[in-house]
């Protein structure tokens, strides 16, 4: 491995915070398994066809690992370095490497719950800066920014992440786009959410909130993890919240 490894946050390495939601994932499934019964009967009741509970536990797993790797390119790395922060439109970077997973590894006939861990890792923040529809669909100054973020490359250091990478059985190459596939795995996103949006699994396409089924765990795991690593400054009541949910009883 050479160069500096990228950073998830100031004082914490990416593949540290990948690492560590990974087993932080890991415990939620195996502490909340009526939890994922739940959401395994809600999505087939809404029109899903997710064949096994072990495909949702995949997905999770997934989005655990990737819904911040947009954060190792150049360009996040250096405004790191100088300003502390600055991950804006990180999370587009890591849904077209979540889909290059998915279309490589998992992409099936139905792809709903599929679909449900790109919106997930998309809305991870809870904080788009557009709309769904500006930023997916409309060739807007954001998906312009990110594609010249993309263009300026991965931080030196991005070889750091594959020891966290192999967990999942996949290398830094296979998880991040080239510069000749990026467009095209955008537009591919953006084609692919744009028609399940539009689809009716029922009369009140009540089936997209569910995609919260699968965003909450990865939520719940980003913010614990954050939150011990910064020394408990987030929110401690919806901390404490959170950490109900991990206790083994």
């Amino acid at each position: 491995m050479s160069g500096r490894p990228p950073y998830a946050f100031e004082n914490h390495s990416l593949a540290d915070h990948m690492f560590r939601c990974l087993a932080l994932i890991e415990d939620f499934m195996r502490i909340n398994r009526n939890y994922l019964n739940a959401a395994y009967t809600r999505l087939n009741r809404a029109g899903l066809d997710v064949p096994k509970l072990e495909t949702i536990e995949d997905m999770l797993r997934i989005g655990a690992v990737i819904h911040d790797l947009g954060k190792a390119y150049k360009y996040y790395q250096e405004r790191l370095e100088k300003y502390g922060g600055g991950f804006e439109y990180h999370e587009i970077l890591s849904t077209i490497s979540c889909y290059k997973i998915l279309r490589n590894n998992y992409l099936s006939e139905n792809l709903g719950l599929e679909v449900l861990l790109l919106m997930s890792i998309l809305n991870h923040h809870q904080a788009f800066r557009e709309s769904i529809s500006e930023i997916l669909f409309d060739d807007s100054s954001s998906i312009n920014k990110v594609i010249r973020i993309a263009k300026m490359g991965l931080c030196e250091g991005v070889s750091h992440l594959e020891p966290v990478l192999n967990k999942l059985g996949l290398t830094v190459n296979e998880v991040f786009a080239k510069d000749i596939e990026l467009a095209s795995m955008l537009n591919d996103v953006r084609g692919i959410l744009n028609s399940f949006l539009r689809r009716r699994f029922d009369e009140n396409r009540r089936w997209i909130k569910l995609y919260n089924l699968v965003m909450f765990p990865i939520i719940l795991v980003d913010n614990l993890d954050a939150c011990e690593k910064r020394g408990g400054r987030q929110n401690r009541l919806v901390i404490a919240e959170l950490r109900k949910v991990m206790i083994d009883e």
